[in-house]
Parts: C-alpha cells; sequence; structure tokens
C-alpha cells in the first residue's frame, strides 16, 4: 500500500494555456518524493457495461461502473502507480510511456470529450519493497497442458 498524499485538481474541459509536463523530486537519501503531473488530457469512453478512463500522453488507464467511478479509479491507481515506480526504479521516467496508437485513433475519433487532470503528490518510501505487499509469497499452481 502507498504512503503519501495526492491532491488533485478537479477535471476541467477547458484547454489549459500549456501542454501536459511531469515533474519529480526527491531528498537526498531518495526516500521520500513529490511528484505533479500537469494538465495530462484523459479520455473516457463507454466499455460495455462500464466507463474507461485511459491517458492520453500516457500508457495508463482504469476502469469504474460510472463516469465517477472511473475517474475515481484513475486517480487513486495512477498514485499507487507512481509510488511503485518510485519503489522499483527511483524515479517515474519508465511510467512516462505514450498508449499505444490505437488508443491514439480513439482519441482523435473523440477529441471534444476530452478532460483534463493534474496531480500533486507525496511518497514515503523508505520502507523495503516486500513490506508493499499484504503476502508472504506466491504460490503458482500450473494446470497441465491439455486439461
Amino acid at each position: 500500500m502507498a504512503v503519501g498524499k495526492s491532491v488533485t485538481k478537479k477535471s476541467r474541459k477547458a484547454k489549459p494555456s500549456h501542454g501536459p509536463s511531469a515533474i519529480q523530486v526527491s531528498t537526498k537519501d531518495g526516500t521520500r518524493h513529490v511528484v505533479g503531473i500537469g494538465n495530462l488530457r484523459v479520455l473516457i469512453v463507454p466499455d460495455e457495461k462500464s466507463w474507461f478512463a485511459q491517458g492520453v500522453e500516457i500508457d495508463y488507464g482504469a476502469q469504474g461502473d460510472s463516469v465517477d467511478d472511473a475517474k475515481k479509479n484513475f486517480e487513486r491507481g495512477f498514485f499507487e502507480t507512481i509510488d511503485l515506480h518510485l519503489r522499483m526504479h527511483g524515479n517515474i521516467e519508465k511510467f512516462l510511456v505514450f498508449p499505444p496508437s490505437e488508443v491514439l485513433r480513439e482519441v482523435a475519433r473523440n477529441k471534444g470529450t476530452l478532460e483534463f487532470y493534474t496531480q500533486v503528490s507525496a511518497h514515503d518510501i523508505s520502507g523495503t519493497v516486500a513490506s508493499m505487499f499484504p503476502f508472504a509469497g506466491i504460490d503458482y499452481l500450473v494446470a497441465k497442458a491439455g486439461a
């Protein structure tokens, strides 16, 4: 479980004065980080009986039963994914990846429905990687081939 706080600026339909940005600062020992993501565009589309929120400039998405639920899941999961990248890599560089081309085509078809997302979050990663998981290990159950 991530330790830290996240402040999310509510989505808005108006176009911001500048494009998306990301910044990360940390303490010298690398245990505390502040990450700011600004003006990220998020496309929210119906997905059968649910809704899917997909980042346009970043390959991250979340699903929900309603538009608000998809937004809430996007925000929570986005924070958790940043936290995981900080724990694993010490930075967010590997998280800052564009989505696949099929997502960008979907964005082009739905330009008018984009909303903007901004988040500033604080992360304390002083615990060990093992402490982030609520279980002691993984038991793999392998089915027999052809079963």
